[in-house]
């Protein structure tokens, strides 16, 4: 029997077929295409040839793995990938990260933001949970509890410490001796423009996490460890009730209903650009600087509307946790830092050439030494600006809100209705609910 693909171009259907051969190469239309169609096998075969870090490849692609409902190998590629990043941790110092910074934002080995890290940890309990498998969500949630805070502490320190050094920059003898050449040809430093230093608080918890970890440890009957996610939550001023969670009423069983919407936002590139014209014109081109940093770039996203059971039962929505928060205040809490390293870039990089240009342009006795002037100055200054360029890399496809509702009922088989706000439906059917304990259901929209 042949197997037609709707909506799928010829060019789609070769790019399949290919992927079984692992020739597909990653052209960023293609993969936008392959992705918007719900070909997610395509895309995760177009990762393995994408030349990003392999710890940005594995996480979009144990991503894709839970788009495409197979929570096994979304849960077996996020601990890889976990695996991975707390090496880099382990081998990347403050001190290296910030000596690879001062060549470039994107020379960085990428680690994971602290978000990141957590939301790891998170999917995948919520692989677990698709699987009905409890005593993997309790796995995860032990591993978490063994190598957290550890781990965590450890990255805010680091963000801490590059925050500090990048700030420290300008005040080094490198860069004033190159600034001091740049004033001598009438090059005066920007002095606004720069983001404010943040007040955004460092991402440490996550309600998300303490609600899956109560519902986990509260399923396999550990009520000490539920108890301490929940007050973890509780202290995160989560709205959630997740009381008879805890203590489910005597002949009674529970069901919660997690829905996931939205992919995370993204972050873009901030660009200050000072022209300096007066220099421009006797060089006779363009000389400015060019300092980059992160931005946070809003969205909309969808919203769960109600949950219904087949007894007629609705439940209360309550947000639990908005990502997108968590990619704002990362953003926001690194723009100064990348913004003072690319200033310490653009003038530790460029003083030379320019000073150099300058020199040569007064110097030059005919119009074709002049133009040899400008023309080795053009050579070597537009690379030096090509390469100034914000690090926007994060994971794509993380949920963007995570909401959910609890229902307290009679033990039994249970359908789920899930409806969002553009009218769409999940329906989850056979959903059997057992005496005295929890019973944790996952719906998204996702994309």
């Amino acid at each position: 029997m042949k197997k037609i693909i709707k909506g799928t171009t010829f060019a789609f259907a070769m790019a399949t077929l290919l992927a079984g051969c692992g020739s597909t190469k990653f052209v960023q239309e293609d993969y936008e295409k392959a992705y918007a169609s719900g070909d997610y096998d395509t895309c995760i075969t177009m990762l393995e040839t994408r030349d990003e870090d392999s710890i940005l490849n594995g996480l979009d692609s144990s991503m894709l793995q839970y788009l495409k409902k197979d929570y096994a190998a979304s849960g077996r590629e996020l601990t890889a990938t976990q695996a991975e990043m707390q090496t880099v941790s382990k081998d990347m110092t403050a001190s290296k990260t910030m000596e690879a910074a001062l060549v470039g934002e994107n020379s960085v080995t990428y680690s994971g933001a602290t978000y990141e890290r957590i939301l790891v940890y998170s999917m995948k309990a919520v692989d677990s949970f698709k699987m009905n498998n409890v005593p993997s969500a309790v796995g995860v949630m032990n591993d978490y509890t063994g190598n957290y805070k550890e781990e965590i502490a450890a990255l805010v320190a680091q963000q801490k410490e590059i925050a500090q050094e990048s700030e420290g920059l300008t005040e080094s003898e490198k860069f004033k001796t190159a600034a001091s050449a740049l004033e001598k040809v009438g090059v005066n430093l920007p002095t606004s423009g720069a983001p404010a230093v943040s007040k955004a608080p460092i991402y440490e918890a996550s309600p998300f996490l303490s609600y899956l970890g109560t519902l986990a440890y509260a399923a396999n009957g550990d009520s000490v460890h539920a108890n301490d996610f929940a007050s973890v939550l509780a202290s995160t001023n989560s709205k959630l009730d997740v009381s008879e969670d805890l203590a489910v009423p005597e002949g009674k069983g529970r069901l919660d209903v997690i829905a996931l919407t939205g992919t995370i936002a993204k972050r873009t590139e901030g660009v200050n650009k000072f022209d300096f014209e007066k220099i421009s014109e006797i060089i006779g081109a363009p000389v400015y600087f060019k300092m980059v940093y992160p931005e946070y770039q809003s969205q909309k996203t969808d919203s769960v509307k109600s949950v219904t059971l087949s007894n007629g039962a609705s439940g209360k929505i309550v947000l639990i946790e908005d990502f997108d928060e968590a990619v704002k205040n990362d953003v926001e809490s690194k723009a100064r830092s990348a913004y003072n390293r690319s200033l310490f870039r653009n003038v530790t990089k460029t003083s030379a050439v320019i000073a150099g240009a300058v020199g040569s342009v007064q110097a030059a006795k005919n119009d074709m030494a002049k133009n040899l002037a400008v023309k080795a100055f053009k050579a070597s200054y537009a690379p030096i600006m090509d390469l100034e360029k914000a690090d926007v890399r994060q994971a794509s496809y993380f949920p963007s809100k995570a909401s959910a509702a609890g229902f307290t009922v009679e033990p039994g088989t249970y359908t789920v209705t899930v409806e969002y706000s553009d009218g769409t439906k999940d329906v989850i059917e056979n959903v059997t609910v057992d005496a005295g304990k929890p019973t944790v259901v996952v719906s998204e929209k996702m994309n």
